[in-house]
This record gives C-alpha cells, sequence and structure tokens, in this order.
C-alpha cells in the first residue's frame, strides 16, 4: 500500500510554489456545479489552459459537504492517468477554493448520445475501453467512484472517455 502510495504522488503534475488567482487568466465559464462555476483558465507562466473548479467556500459549509469536496482533492491530487480527469493544481483564497484540471473540450458522454443517436461497435468498443482502463486504475490504488454514469465521462479533444466527479 505504502509503494502504490508512492506510485500515485510521483506523477507529472505541476509543482508551483505561489499560486493564486492571479497566476490565471480567466478566459470564460464553461459550466456551472453546486458550489460554483468552472472556468477555462490560462495558466500565465506556462501558457498552458486548464478548467478551473471556482468553489465558494460558503457554499460548501451551508451544504455540509467539507468532508466530500476535501475528500475529492485529495484524490485527484495522487491521482495520474490517461482516463481520468487530473488535477493539476489546487490553491485556495479567502472565499473560494480552486481546482484546476484538464480542459474536455469534446463533452459528456451523455451529450454524445444525444448528439450520435447511435455508436458503430468499433466506436463502443474504444468507449468501454477507457472506462474499463480508468476504474481498473483506480481500482487497483483502492479508490471506488460511487457515481458512474454518462455525465460523468467526458470526453477529451481527441475522443477519448475520462472518468470525472470524485
Amino acid at each position: 500500500n505504502e509503494k502504490q502510495n508512492k506510485e500515485l504522488k510521483s506523477n507529472n503534475k505541476v509543482a508551483e510554489d505561489n499560486i493564486s488567482k492571479s497566476s490565471f487568466e480567466f478566459l470564460g465559464i464553461i459550466g456551472k456545479g453546486g458550489f460554483g462555476k468552472v472556468w477555462k483558465v490560462l495558466y500565465k507562466k506556462r501558457k498552458m489552459i486548464f478548467a478551473m473548479k471556482k468553489m465558494s467556500k460558503c457554499k460548501i459549509i451551508d451544504k455540509r459537504s467539507e468532508k466530500s469536496i476535501k475528500a475529492e482533492r485529495d484524490l485527484l491530487s495522487i491521482m495520474n492517468h490517461p482516463f481520468i480527469i487530473n488535477m493539476h493544481f489546487s490553491f485556495q483564497d479567502a472565499e473560494y477554493l480552486y481546482i484546476a484540471m484538464d480542459l474536455l473540450t469534446g463533452g459528456d458522454l451523455r451529450y454524445q448520445i444525444f448528439k450520435h443517436k447511435i455508436f458503430f461497435e468499433e466506436q463502443t468498443k474504444f468507449f468501454i475501453s477507457c472506462i474499463i482502463l480508468s476504474l481498473e486504475y483506480i481500482h487497483t490504488n483502492h479508490i471506488l467512484h460511487r457515481d458512474l454514469k454518462p455525465e460523468n465521462l467526458v470526453m477529451d479533444s481527441k475522443g477519448y472517455l475520462k472518468l470525472t466527479d470524485f
């Protein structure tokens, strides 16, 4: 178990000191959640684009969700895999918690099903492979995803599905 934790922590996350809101240019809102908004952001120092959850501390406390938000951040901080959403930064200020993650621009699987109505067998096998590999990774590391559904499988720009919403 200790070996797995070390392997998980030796991922390719960007390690930077003094990350704050001013480290990013907020380019536009790309989604809304129960605790705030999701923004498309530019990390100025490295010219990298991310999706950033900006969550209100007041809303988190009002909904008594401190433990689940902390658990999600803790899990994302140790995981790194091509078929899960990967966190690159997390930080906070007086009012908000921020989590910068991979920007996935292909829409979720629910949207894709609605848009295409039908998938060829080859496409379906590809999607299932992405899902199986993501679940295999998290299960091997003793993590259980309790909300597997099409809305929590999001496509990147190349058509790969990634598991989200931990």
